[in-house]
């Protein structure tokens, strides 16, 4: 195994925003960019990104040579296999080859993940999960998914598409869940359904707090209007934040028992609001976890917070050359 230092390229691929970032095998990113996707096709914007990609290696004084692996997380679904991606929030990205292209542009070996396990990956080499063998980190914005690390590797399952953890059932006859199923604890606690439930419910109520920190339009109702209602102690947000942590402590009680983690690092929700959320969250978490389960697990916001998405494609790219035996973790070295 060489001692020189590793160059990763990654990628963060965005409905509306990518991130481009250059880095290293230590966690340091050398350099970054964001770049909007917005109107753009799927051609011209992967000739954006491997550009963009260029310039940063030429700032850095490097070349393409210099790269040891391009690595990249994307929304799926997507065909690890065959190196495709179809981003359900990209209407136009159907099938396309980022794989193939961006090894092709930069002759390196490409790897890519979708978005929770790569950002699963990002927390477990540099962020809050790292240094353990049993991890499962939670995305908690729009949607809940999860990047699960077990035994010290990433579970994929038998499609790849392990760790869909938001589209459990907690409730037989619950509400429907954006990906059709009923109950799901996504349909409970995703910021989506958070705020499609806010705007049914407040729609006879146009003077609510909560509408008027979206400005009186109450099709901008979202989880920040929540919060900030919260916040101002309503007790009809106190009542719906209150549901939702308990809800969340039942799903996250569920996980501990069946996958027994040394660490359940959380993410945007838990990092943006802090104790508003962690308090009631672990407070309620003892009554869904066995007493063992409970113990064995420390329960904390993600390490890396905004800037997960910088570190997403270049832990899911040097996740894959430790799988493949070209490096080791950090605490194995």
């Amino acid at each position: 195994m060489s001692n020189k230092e590793k160059h990763i390229l990654g990628f963060d691929i965005g409905g509306t925003k990518i991130a481009v970032c250059l880095g290293n095998e230590k966690g340091e990113i050398i350099s970054s960019e964001r770049i909007s996707s917005i109107g753009m096709p799927p051609d011209k914007v992967l000739q954006k990104i491997a550009k963009t990609g260029e310039i940063l290696l030429k700032n850095a004084n490097l070349q393409k040579s210099d790269l040891d692996a391009i690595g990249l997380g994307a929304p799926g679904p997507m065909d690890i296999q065959a190196g495709t991606i179809s981003p359900a929030n990209m209407k136009n990205w159907k099938n396309i080859p980022i794989k193939s292209f961006l090894e092709n542009y930069y002759q390196i070996d490409t790897y890519f993940d979708n978005d929770a396990n790569a950002a699963a990956l990002a927390e477990w080499l540099f962020g809050a999960g790292s240094g353990v063998d049993n991890m499962i980190y939670l995305t908690m914005s729009t949607g809940i998914g999860a990047g699960i690390i077990a035994e010290g590797h990433l579970l994929r399952g038998a499609s790849g598409i392990a760790g869909e953890c938001g589209h459990v059932i907690i409730e037989l006859n619950g509400p429907k869940c954006n990906c059709g199923q009923n109950g799901c604890y996504e349909a409970f606690c995703g910021g989506r359904a958070i705020a499609q439930r806010m705007q049914k419910e407040l729609k006879d109520q146009l003077d609510h707090p909560i509408i008027g920190f979206a400005g009186g339009n109450i099709e901008k109702v979202d989880m920040i209007c929540l919060e900030k209602a919260v916040r101002a102690k309503n007790q009809y947000a106190l009542d719906l934040w209150d549901e939702m942590c308990l809800r969340n402590a039942q799903a996250m009680g569920m996980f501990l028992n069946i996958f027994n983690p040394e660490k359940l690092v959380l993410g945007t929700l838990a990092w943006a609001t802090g104790d508003l959320f962690m308090e009631p969250v672990l407070k309620y978490l003892p009554q869904f976890a066995w007493k063992q389960m409970h113990s064995d697990c420390k329960v904390e916001v993600c390490g890396l917070g905004r800037e997960i998405g910088e570190y997403s494609g270049i832990a899911t790219a040097l996740y894959s050359l430790y799988e493949a035996g070209k490096w080791n973790l950090p605490w194995q070295k």
